[in-house]
């Protein structure tokens, strides 16, 4: 009768405590019962295991702002997913956890980056995503490392094999030069001196809409890595730019992987040409390499160009030490 009068007054007294109170009595009683019974023992477990992983890597002070910050960048994700992706966030059953091998990407985080790759330009392929987290974005290169790269002439398609020997590696001197022109079934001795070390670009921009001139500034461009286009100028000597995960930085790069598609419409194009008659396109790349005007009649024409450099052109005009007088003796063929 005791213990029955006990339970009642406990009853009266903890219905008179504050809410917070009744509130903190509740869940401990909940604790128990699921401790008697098993209760949510897995989530629990995670939660602990989860504690127990960031107390032991956070020793330092350091070591919290390392782990504060890459949670940072995980929600940073998570809100551009979101953005960007709104449906297939609704949508999604993936985890907000690290599992299997990976310890620094989770299941969410991977459906946004292939979401990204998938819809908006490919990411970088040959990186490990399971093996570092990656604070910037990583695209993948669609160009040639041309700067340090090793490669067969056979390695390339036909305009690049002609262009990146005459205008490039300017070493027509080897058996390998003798050996594309052969390809093509074209004789040495049958084409015209290259007459400069570089194009004069000058007079090539106030052509670019001509559709000749044009693809052969997207072929010179392409081969010396200086589009402007961070997925054909990234090689090893000269890395890509570090862009942080933004919506303006994603939407950039959207529209500079799209652009690629005019640079790849011109050397295609440039092959076509080459396979209907190499000879003539080899003489007209030339033509405009020497003058910056495409060859009259089948005959180049030594047109004057103004010694004055108005700045605009590509990188390599930098490089050269005298653009409009370059006093270097011509490449013969």
């Amino acid at each position: 009768m005791a213990q029955v009068k006990t339970r009642i007054l406990n009853a009266r007294a903890v219905s008179n405590l504050p809410p917070v109170a009744r509130r903190l009595i509740e869940e401990n009683k909940q604790r128990r019962i699921n401790s008697a019974t098993g209760g949510d023992f897995r989530g629990r477990l995670d939660k602990t295991v989860a504690y127990l992983r960031w107390k032991a890597g956070c020793n330092t002070i350091s070591d919290a702002i390392g782990y504060i910050a890459s949670e940072l960048e995980r929600e940073r994700l998570y809100a551009l997913y979101q953005k960007l992706f709104p449906k297939d966030w609704e949508k999604s059953s993936a985890s907000f956890k690290r599992t299997g091998e990976s310890v620094y990407h989770t299941e969410r985080e991977y459906e946004f980056i292939e979401l990204v790759s998938d819809r908006y330009f490919p990411l970088c392929s040959w990186l490990d995503w399971t093996d570092f987290r990656f604070d910037h974005i990583p695209i993948e290169p669609i160009n040639f490392d041309l700067c340090c790269g090793e490669y067969d002439w056979q390695d390339f398609r036909p305009c690049l094999q002609f262009a990146v020997q005459a205008f490039l590696w300017r070493n027509t001197d080897d058996e390998d030069w003798r050996d594309i022109l052969a390809n093509f079934n074209v004789e040495f001795e049958a084409l015209p001196p290259i007459d400069r070390a570089t194009p004069p670009f000058s007079v090539l921009e106030r052509e670019r809409d001509n559709p000749k001139i044009r693809r052969f500034l997207h072929l010179i461009e392409f081969i010396y890595h200086d589009t402007g286009n961070p997925f054909i100028d990234t090689t090893c000597c000269q890395p890509v730019d570090l862009y942080e995960w933004t919506e303006e930085n994603l939407e950039k790069l959207k529209n500079d992987y799209q652009a690629v598609s005019d640079y790849f419409a011109s050397l295609e194009s440039l092959d076509a040409s080459i396979e209907k008659n190499a000879l003539s396109t080899f003489k007209e790349l030339i033509g405009i390499w020497n003058t910056g005007r495409l060859p009259t009649n089948g005959r180049q024409r030594n047109l004057p160009f103004e010694t004055k450099d108005d700045g605009a052109g590509l990188l390599i005009n930098i490089l050269a030490d005298y653009e409009e007088r370059a006093v270097e003796p011509a490449l013969t063929f």
